[in-house]
C-alpha cells in the first residue's frame, strides 16, 4: 500500500475537519487502501457518517462541503447514487468516493461487501462511543468470495450464453452499435467471471470490478484467447470477436463443469458455437 502526498494530506484535511464539525459522527475509509492494495492511482473511497437530523442539509450543500479540501475539479451525483469528486492533484487528478450515510445506519456497515486489513487503517474518526469501531470489525478479512460457487458458475454460465445469443441476434438484424454495446456490457462480464472461477480467483468477486487483477489472475494462455476477443472496427470483426468469446466460453463452461461434476447449458452453447461461426457471420 502507497500513498500519494495528494492522498494523504485529503485524508488529513478531512479527519481535522471532521473533528470541527459536529454534524459529522465518523469517517471511514472501505476502498482499495483499507484493503491493501492502494498506490498512488486509486481513488479515495471515503464514508461519511452525518447526524440524522443534519443529513438533508449536508446532502444539499455537500458540493460546497468538499471543496473546502483541494482544488475541485469536478463534483457530482454519479450513476450510483451518491457523490464523487475530481480533486487537481499529480500524477493525476484524485478521484474520491464520498458516500453519505445517516448516523442511524451504522450498525448496517456489519452488512458491506468490504473487507478491510485492519480497524486501524479503515476508521479515521470516530465520535459514536465506539459504535462505529465495533461495527467495522467484522469487515477485517472478510472473504468476498461468492458464498455458492455452484450457483454462481449457473449464473454467469447462464447471463454469458443468453447475451451472447442476443448481441448475435441484434448483429444479424443490423443492429451493429447495440450489438457491440450488448458485447461489451453484458457479454464480456459474464465471461470474465467464468475464467475466474475456473482459475479459483474468487477472493474479490464482489464488491470489485471483475477485470480487477485479471492478469496475475489468469494463464498467458487463457490471456492470449481473451486477447482474441477484443472486436476491431466494423460488423463482421465484432462477429469474429463474439465467436471467439464463444469458443472460449465453451472452453472454460465445460473445464469447470466436468471438474465438478456440475451441469451446464452444453447444447444451447454448442448451437451458439454454429451460429457465430465465422461461415455463418458472413451474413452480416
Amino acid at each position: 500500500m502507497h500513498w500519494s502526498p495528494t492522498q494523504l494530506a485529503l485524508r488529513e484535511r478531512l479527519i481535522s475537519a471532521a473533528q470541527d464539525d459536529p454534524r459529522i459522527v465518523g469517517l471511514l475509509c472501505d476502498g482499495s487502501h483499507s484493503a491493501g492494495r492502494g498506490d498512488e492511482w486509486s481513488d479515495l473511497d471515503v464514508s461519511v457518517f452525518i447526524r440524522d437530523e443534519a443529513f438533508d442539509a449536508f446532502w444539499a450543500g455537500w458540493r460546497t462541503w468538499a471543496a473546502e479540501f483541494g482544488d475541485l475539479l469536478l463534483g457530482y451525483i454519479s450513476w450510483v447514487g451518491h457523490p464523487w469528486a475530481v480533486y487537481a492533484a499529480e500524477p493525476v487528478p484524485l478521484r474520491v468516493d464520498f458516500d453519505l450515510h445517516r448516523a442511524s445506519t451504522i450498525d448496517a456497515v456489519r452488512d458491506w461487501p468490504s473487507s478491510i486489513m485492519s480497524r486501524d487503517v479503515a476508521l479515521w474518526y470516530d465520535d459514536t462511543n465506539g459504535r462505529l469501531a465495533n461495527a467495522i470489525n467484522s469487515l477485517v478479512g472478510r472473504s468476498l468470495a461468492p458464498g455458492d460457487l455452484r450457483a454462481a458458475f449457473t449464473q454467469q454460465c447462464g447471463d454469458f450464453w443468453y447475451e451472447a445469443l442476443y448481441a448475435f441476434s441484434r448483429l444479424m438484424r443490423g443492429e451493429i452499435w447495440i450489438a457491440r454495446q450488448a458485447f461489451h456490457t453484458r457479454t464480456v462480464e459474464p465471461l470474465i467471471r467464468l475464467l475466474r472461477l475456473e482459475a479459483g480467483a474468487v477472493e474479490r468477486w464482489q464488491a470489485s470490478p471483475s477485470a480487477a487483477g485479471l492478469e496475475a489472475a489468469l494463464s498467458a494462455n487463457r490471456l492470449d484467447q481473451l486477447d482474441r476477443c477484443i472486436p476491431g472496427p466494423g460488423a463482421a470483426d465484432l462477429a469474429r470477436a463474439l465467436h471467439e468469446a464463444a469458443l472460449l466460453a465453451y472452453a472454460v463452461c465445460a473445464a469447470i463443469a466436468n471438474t465438478h461434476g456440475w451441469e451446464w447449458p452444453e447444447r444451447l452453447a454448442t448451437r451458439v458455437l454454429e451460429l457465430t461461426d465465422s461461415d455463418q457471420s458472413t451474413r452480416v
